[in-house]
């Protein structure tokens, strides 16, 4: 049998590499850093708390990833490298070895040992009120086997390739001060303990964190003595705050400025493709009514109009994908109808984007009873996904052209998230970065159906449900031989897109902007880390 070493990422974006034991985001140890000095890095996307579990979004990922570190690491281009664990390995199908690196400290100076894993573990499956938690980062685990403080086996129920690419989202926590902290107790700072190679100081929600230091680090010394991520919703802002020297680094930057930022000598922009796709999920939880769709009078409709593939064939037919790429992201996103690039591991070549038909978007909606189409808000964030506002804007042009008459609703990240994830919209535009560089994991978060029992489908938006497509995908994600996983990831991409339970848009390029005299390694995970940023002076 044929196995996937999990120590190397997929596809195009990603190679294999030698290991590395220390350092950080780098298959050796990196040169620190000159000292005492301070960064500031201009974000686009809403972070929401400190604490590692809480929800699973890149901004938050950004914000913990300082000062909680995971089990095995990804370097900016993709590949996997031990973090908190130095090595790692298969001892049957269903059994799995960490070593765990010795000497290793927590902020508050407490050892970090086997005991802090396996109360991470049992932490992060299910955080109180998380609305979207990191069970299904954990799914595969079914036990952890403490063999001595420096080493751990889990043990699966089923096979489990991508265990290792799951482990690099779950940050290590400890046990000591995590035992009955919440997520209040992250965000004051009381619980914001890691082992990470900087520290919390503080805390501001809706502004700012600020970080310092730790010079407890298993790693190489940090040049950056301090470290403020400060939320900068409006891209124009970031631009300004780059421009002026109030912040030395930017992420998605707009894409309207890039012309400008690449002419000025002072700044330089670094690029890389990504993994996120941005897509629209329709409601599929409500047989009936659903709540933002009425007829062209304003009168709920008695049946939910998205339960109809022909419905969703005609929204999709009446996307033009290359003009939202090219007018709206200005050549920033390339059009897809699936949700990997190109070239990456269970890209499924047959699957294109669909080419815009309006005449038969038009037969579609009068074959499914809705000849004088309908009514609907279409919901978006306004400062998560670079335009978001403004694709959500075409979008609703396109519809309404095919007599689909859409309004939009914009609102901060942190409403959208919480009224997503009850499913109070009838259409909302959503992003997903596939977090273990393959296709399987928006296959068992995004489309099976939600159980958060069994920590499948919990971003599962639309509540879409297919018993086929989840025994299809529940083979792939235990298929251990990489090029028969591969087959059947491509088999469930194809079946999932014949039925649409999502409308993919655009596959999304990276962007930074940094000022000159710093060096960024863009990540194509989407993160921005001081760590990855450094000094030329």
């Amino acid at each position: 049998m044929r196995r996937r070493n999990f120590l190397a990422a997929s596809g195009a974006l990603t190679g294999l590499g030698a290991l590395a034991t220390t350092g950080w985001g780098a298959l050796a140890p990196r040169p620190a850093h000159a000292a005492g000095k301070t960064l500031q890095i201009g974000l686009g996307g809403a972070f929401t708390t400190v604490d590692p579990h809480f929800y699973h979004a890149v901004p938050n990922h950004t914000v913990a990833m300082h000062m909680f570190e995971r089990l095995i690491n990804r370097a900016p281009d993709g590949r996997l490298i031990p973090g908190l664990a130095t090595e790692w390995k298969p001892l049957s199908d269903t059994l799995w070895e960490f070593k765990l690196r010795p000497g290793v400290k927590f902020h508050d100076g407490g050892d970090f040992t086997a005991d802090d894993v396996v109360f991470t573990f049992e932490r992060a499956r299910d955080v109180p009120n998380s609305p979207g938690g990191f069970g299904g980062f954990l799914r595969a685990v079914e036990r952890v086997e403490v063999i001595d403080p420096l080493t751990i086996r889990l043990h699966t129920p089923v096979p489990a390739p991508d265990l290792g690419p799951n482990l690099t989202y779950v940050g290590i926590v400890s046990r000591r001060v995590g035992e009955g902290a919440t997520t209040a107790d992250y965000n004051s700072g009381k619980a914001a303990i890691g082992t990470g190679p900087y520290r919390f100081v503080s805390y501001t929600p809706g502004n700012r964190v600020e970080l310092a230091r730790n010079d407890l680090w298993w790693g190489p010394k940090q040049g950056w003595e301090t470290v403020s991520l400060r939320l900068i919703t409006n891209p124009a802002g970031r631009t300004a705050a780059l421009l002026s020297g109030d912040v030395d680094l930017i992420d998605t930057p707009s894409v309207s400025d890039l012309p400008r930022l690449r002419e000025d000598n002072r700044v330089e922009v670094a690029a890389i493709p990504g993994i996120r796709l941005i897509y629209l999920v329709p409601d599929m939880s409500r047989e009936g009514e659903s709540p933002f769709v009425t007829d062209n009078s304003g009168k709920p409709l008695a049946r939910n109009p998205f339960r109809d593939l022909r419905v969703r064939q005609a929204l999709s037919l009446a996307l033009q994908r290359e003009a939202l790429a090219d007018r709206v992201m200005l050549g920033t996103g390339q059009a897809t109808g699936q949700w990997m690039p190109p070239g990456s591991y269970s890209y499924a070549p047959k699957v294109v984007p669909p080419q815009p038909d309006p005449e038969r978007a038009r037969r579609l909606l009068a074959e499914a009873g809705l000849p004088e189409g309908f009514r609907l808000t279409l919901h978006t964030p306004n400062d998560r996904y670079p335009n978001d506002a403004r694709l959500a804007q075409a979008i609703a042009q396109m519809w309404t052209r095919i007599g689909v008459q859409t309004t939009v609703e914009a609102m901060p990240w942190s409403t959208y998230a919480a009224r997503g994830g009850r499913q109070e919209f009838s259409m909302g535009l959503w992003g997903w970065g596939s977090a273990t560089f393959e296709g399987g994991y928006m296959l068992s978060q995004c489309f099976a159906t939600y159980s958060k029992e069994r920590s499948l489908g919990l971003y599962n938006y639309g509540r879409y449900s297919n018993a086929e497509l989840d025994q299809l995908a529940a083979r792939a994600t235990s298929t251990v031989d990489d090029a028969a996983r591969e087959a059947l990831l491509i088999e469930a991409t194809e079946k999932a897109m014949a039925d649409l339970p999502i409308l993919p848009l655009l596959m999304l390029q990276n962007l930074w902007a940094v000022r000159k005299g710093i060096t960024l390694s863009p990540r194509s995970d989407e993160r921005t880390l001081a760590m990855d940023a450094r000094s030329q002076g």
